[in-house]
């Protein structure tokens, strides 16, 4: 029987996972050219025997393309490893892996907690300090990635989690010890978290834990434990390796509800507070969740739009809004030619789109038609929606900053624009937007997105000079520069940071130089322009100069920008362009200037 998430037959269906591991992993060992081959270099130090995990921490690195290079540490060695790296794993290791067990650092705490030793868990709060400035003394002097575990519920004691007073003994020790540690490694610079306690709930107690092996070699976990803890080591590797993906594209009719709204109508198909409507819902949750972190979610099904919209806007059960979809195609051509037009709309590669359908027919033919895109075809039954979905790594990301959380929102509120533009003319388009818009040097908090728009924004961009973080904050600290940046608003939402100009100032102070201008493309067209132009030549009158000089660097992606300084105001002088002040473009009457709150001096007054 085919597998419903890939489309092929599971190898060897019988076999378990983790001994398939095993044998790709040989393969591979016995067919390596050696180190030299090696692409990534992964050290694992733990207050175990760690060998068997290499096996599948390997195997789930060689699926994604890798051929990785781990080697274990000694034995319980974790704070010599802290301490010197080097010298256990070489110059040229990317990742070093703490794996700690409560019960090899912590035994004589365990025991004074569960007879009641008052003093226990103050002991052990210290040795967790101890721990935790061990991890940060790695961290300040090793480059690459750090990943330390979250310590599993203990094992092989003389209690376990079944005892009727493991409530208030060992669970409540074990979860006291996951909360310090985990406040604790968060206080840290870039140092991520194994949840090594969720795997083993995940696998399960009696599953995660061999005691023969525990007692002969200090290897306490089971293969299967293992292989979950080395593929979720893997994705958190891989995470910081690769881009996620961008966009969720849904199939509607038995994807979304159950059933098919055409013929059932709206009050036919399933969804809602019975099975198998609550499986629908519970997708829709998970798909919300996703929205919520910054992934697109997009609709591509061959229906009648219509009829579509009437379940989202009229259906109970719907957890979705129309609100929440950023790009959709409903009409009767095929999927395969129309997930292009989702990929346009929405600025993304095909290669950045997950295709969700429970049609495998669908399915076969968007993997031939459009190879980039990841193809997942749903489980037969609804209810095992959810539980096959949470198993995709697509999405990882080891970090959302505040622009993924808002990029779903801004692409939705671009769609109300421009059913706004299409309905009036240029001129009342830009007065409904009601835009406001601050123009400020920029403050420390801004520079990592200042730097990010100056080295990735092509089409406005006059010059395209690229500057690393320090430039940036040496050229905002520098008496002779002046680093701008903008931020946007309308009555649609928040277009966020999407504007820098650098001024170079002449030794005499008359003449303010345009080292570089750029604006992202989203806010184009709307006067924005203009009001930039007309802030640095007010700010620098304020200052004592007379003229703004710019240039224009012609490049392949930014011919968007090549008429910008001649269309307001500047002349030609050789390979520059001047612009007396006294002739600046003033200030569009449609923008309000306002402060870092969106308010302006008005606002604030009233």
């Amino acid at each position: 029987m085919p597998d419903r998430a890939s489309g092929t037959a599971p190898a060897g269906s019988t076999v378990p996972a983790w001994i398939e591991a095993k044998a790709v992993w040989r393969k591979f060992n016995s067919e390596a050219a050696g180190d030299a081959s090696a692409d990534i270099r992964i050290g694992i130090a733990a207050s175990f025997t760690a060998h068997n995990m290499v096996q599948f921490l390997g195997a789930s690195l060689l699926a994604a393309g890798y051929r990785p290079k781990i080697e274990p540490g000694p034995y319980n060695q974790i704070f010599q490893v802290c301490l010197d790296p080097r010298a256990h794993f070489g110059a040229d290791c990317d990742v070093i892996a703490l794996l700690w067990r409560i019960e090899d650092l912590l035994q004589d705490e365990i025991s004074g907690a569960l007879h009641q030793d008052k003093d226990a868990w103050q002991r052990a709060a210290q040795k967790l300090d101890s721990l935790t400035a061990a991890i940060s003394a790695l961290r300040s002097s090793f480059a690459g990635m750090i990943v330390v575990s979250v310590p599993p519920f203990p094992a092989g004691l003389a209690v376990g989690p079944l005892g009727l007073d493991n409530p208030v003994r060992l669970g409540a020790f074990h979860r006291a010890v996951v909360t310090q540690f985990i406040e604790s490694v968060a206080k840290l610079e870039h140092v991520r978290l194994l949840d090594l306690d969720a795997v083993q709930r995940h696998v399960g107690y009696a599953a995660s834990f061999d005691a023969r092996q525990s007692y002969l070699y200090k290897q306490p976990f089971t293969d299967q434990f293992l292989h979950r803890a080395g593929a979720q080591l893997a994705r958190i590797v891989l995470a910081a390796r690769r881009s996620a993906k961008k966009c969720i594209v849904l199939d509607c009719d038995n994807t979304l509800w159950g059933g098919i709204v055409g013929e059932d109508g709206i009050d036919g198909i399933e969804l809602g507070s019975e099975y198998p409507g609550t499986a629908f819902c519970d997708l829709q949750r998970l798909l919300l969740h996703w929205r919520q972190q910054g992934i697109f979610l997009a609709v591509l099904s061959k229906n009648n739009e219509a009829d579509v919209w009437e379940v989202f806007d009229n259906h109970r059960g719907m957890v979705l809004s129309r609100r929440d979809i950023s790009a959709w195609k409903i009409d009767w051509l095929p999927k395969a030619e129309n997930i292009a037009f989702i990929a346009k709309a929405l600025n993304v590669g095909l290669d950045s789109l997950v295709f969700i359908d429970d049609s495998p027919m669908e399915i076969d033919y968007m993997r031939q038609a459009q190879p980039d895109v990841t193809s997942i075809l749903l489980p037969e039954d609804p209810a095992h929606f959810v539980s096959m979905l949470e198993g995709l790594d697509l999405f990882d990301r080891l970090d959302i900053t505040g622009e993924d959380l808002a990029r779903v929102d801004m692409m939705r509120a671009e769609i109300d624009r421009e059913e706004l533009s299409a309905k009036m003319t240029k001129e009342d388009f830009l007065g409904a937007l009601d835009l406001k818009v601050e123009f400020s040097q920029a403050k420390p908090d801004d520079f990592g997105r200042v730097t990010q728009l100056i080295n990735k924004t092509n089409q406005f961009n006059l010059t395209t000079i690229r500057r690393t973080l320090e430039e940036v904050r040496g050229l905002a600290r520098s008496q002779n520069h002046r680093v701008y940046s903008s931020r946007v608003w309308d009555k649609f939402g928040d277009y966020g940071l999407t504007g820098v100009a650098i001024i170079d100032i002449s030794p005499d102070r008359r003449t303010w130089t345009i080292d570089s201008l750029l604006l992202s493309c989203r806010v184009l067209g709307r006067g924005v322009e203009a009001a930039l132009l007309a802030v640095l030549a007010s700010d620098g009158r304020s200052e004592g100069a007379t003229e703004l000089l710019g240039s224009y660097v012609p490049t392949k992606k930014n011919e968007l920008c090549a008429t910008f300084l001649p269309d307001h105001g500047f002349r030609q002088d050789g390979e520059q362009w001047r612009l007396p002040l006294a002739d600046a473009p003033i200030f569009p009457a449609f923008i309000k200037r306002v402060d870092a709150t969106g308010e302006s001096e008005a606002e604030q007054a009233a």
